[in-house]
């Protein structure tokens, strides 16, 4: 019986009175506890849930990552920024209307007073209200208008390709951190399997020594201890770089607890090597570098556009409205003179074509060869993005090509090892070896085996690397 049973048992048997008939105060007791136990219940077990280590796979990684990582998150913030700059560009046409309002307190003026006569404090004083407006609206501005909206078009441009640039690093760390668990975590398997043959092979003669075997001597076993003792340090490498893989993949996917990613074996790349040439035209269409320079030159010669269109005016048609009132201010007759009512009462509105003309064309022509050295400056920055992606490229391809020749060179040093400790074995069962020559092929296994992951890892991340300077981040194309 549980104890949430024998609980409610020993209640139910203790809050009735001889006749049955259960207490006012202590009939409520049972549901009260009931209802503790339940939420003790499901506390323990929202606990329990918590401390289970969710694994996360690659893709899931890449994904959080993309929506976590502050690097990304700022270069979000400065292309919707950049987004903002376009909308007032397209609102500039219409920026030129101007509000004004004025209210307060005149001098009124009395019906009596001649208009000659000056009005004072002394008459009093009255409300008045002043409501303007003035618009300027431009017909023709030689393509400053355009030349600003096709420069932050080129700037929205570049701000979505840095959110790419930002991603594909961030891709390659979450890569180099994700392999970097799983390197460790083989290299872990690999102590724990030589560590168990070492353990075997001194408790052996050990035990021989005791025996009083001639056939072995102290520092046979010492040999074996120094193995395994070197075994143990690399060890605790490998559990230290478990940790810090472990905590940067927390810190680039959001995810702080329950983190843990899938026990698996490191393997090499799903797809082949291609040629350099593909990678090549990759970069020179998708690399966020070179598109960025792109839109840099684009955004630059638009601004070559607004100065030199700065060196002609801007032809508009500008508009008048004016209404004023003062309730206490009477109007006055007089058709000539000073007529200071007409100020504090009146209706004005117009229209009218016009030109604005800034004459500082010594300013506006350094201006405009100022943009001009800029878009030069622009173009070249173009150029050496495309020779640089092109180095770029070249060195992570054969980097590439030399990892996957180094892994299939150590995977065959492993086959042969792993042969050469079972020809090892089969010699100490018949009785030919003894413990001491297990020593020299397990400690070339576990060399092997070590620069065999090793060579996986770099596998693996010299086609990140190249998944990175060729902009194809994709498993099917470079990077796994």
């Amino acid at each position: 019986m549980t104890s949430f049973r024998r609980i409610q048992r020993f209640i139910a048997q203790r809050s009735f009175t001889r006749d049955l008939t259960p207490s006012p105060w202590f009939a409520a007791i049972p549901a009260s506890i009931a209802l503790v136990v339940l939420v003790l219940t499901l506390t323990r077990s929202a606990c329990a849930d918590g401390s289970k280590l969710r694994p996360y796979s690659l893709g899931e990684c890449l994904r959080l990552a993309d929506h976590n990582h502050p690097a990304i998150d700022a270069a979000r913030a400065r292309l919707a920024s950049m987004r903002a700059q376009l909308d007032e560009a397209r609102a500039a046409p219409w920026s030129f209307v101007n509000l004004t309002s004025r209210f307060g307190v005149v001098p009124n003026r009395p019906k009596d007073k001649k208009p000659e006569e000056a009005t004072t404090f002394a008459d009093g004083i009255g409300p008045f209200l002043q409501v303007g407006v003035n618009a300027t609206v431009p017909l023709y501005t030689f393509g400053k208008i355009a030349s600003a909206k096709r420069a932050a078009e080129a700037q929205i441009r570049l701000g979505e390709w840095d959110v790419e640039k930002e991603k594909l690093q961030v891709h390659t760390d979450v890569r180099r951190a994700f392999f970097g668990v799983a390197l460790a975590r083989d290299m872990l398997h690999l102590a724990s399997d030589a560590l168990t043959k070492l353990d075997e092979a001194i408790g052996s003669i050990a035990s021989k020594l005791e025996s009083g075997d001639t056939s072995v001597e102290n520092t046979d076993r010492l040999r074996l201890e120094v193995s395994r003792d070197e075994l143990l340090a690399r060890v605790a490498e490998a559990k230290r770089g478990e940790t810090a893989a472990l905590a940067a993949l927390r810190f680039y996917t959001g995810v702080q607890s329950g983190f843990d990613v899938p026990d698996e074996p490191l393997k090499p790349p799903p797809t082949p090597l291609g040629p350099v040439v593909r990678y090549l035209v990759a970069a020179r269409l998708n690399r966020p570098d070179v598109n960025r320079a792109r839109a840099g030159a684009v955004a630059r010669d638009a601004q070559v556009g607004i100065a030199r269109a700065n060196l002609f005016p801007n032809i508009g048609l500008g508009m008048l409205f004016d209404y004023a009132v003062a309730p206490k201010v009477e109007s006055a007759q007089s058709g000539g003179g000073l007529n200071p009512s007409a100020a504090a009462n009146h209706v004005q509105f117009g229209a009218a074509f016009g030109l604005d003309w800034s004459l500082d064309f010594a300013t506006k022509a350094a201006r405009l060869e100022q943009a001009k050295s800029n878009l030069a400056e622009a173009y070249a920055l173009e150029r050496l993005a495309l020779g640089g992606v092109a180095s770029e490229v070249e060195v992570a391809h054969a980097a590439a090509v030399e990892a996957n020749e180094r892994a299939e060179r150590w995977e065959r040093a492993v086959h042969r090892a792993k042969g050469w400790i079972v020809q090892v074995e089969n010699a100490m069962d018949l009785g030919t070896k003894d413990e001491r020559a297990l020593v020299e092929p397990l400690r070339i296994l576990v060399s092997a085996r070590a620069n065999y992951n090793q060579a996986l890892m770099d596998q693996n991340m010299t086609r990140a690397e190249l998944a990175r300077v060729s902009g194809i981040d994709d498993v099917e194309s470079a990077a796994p």
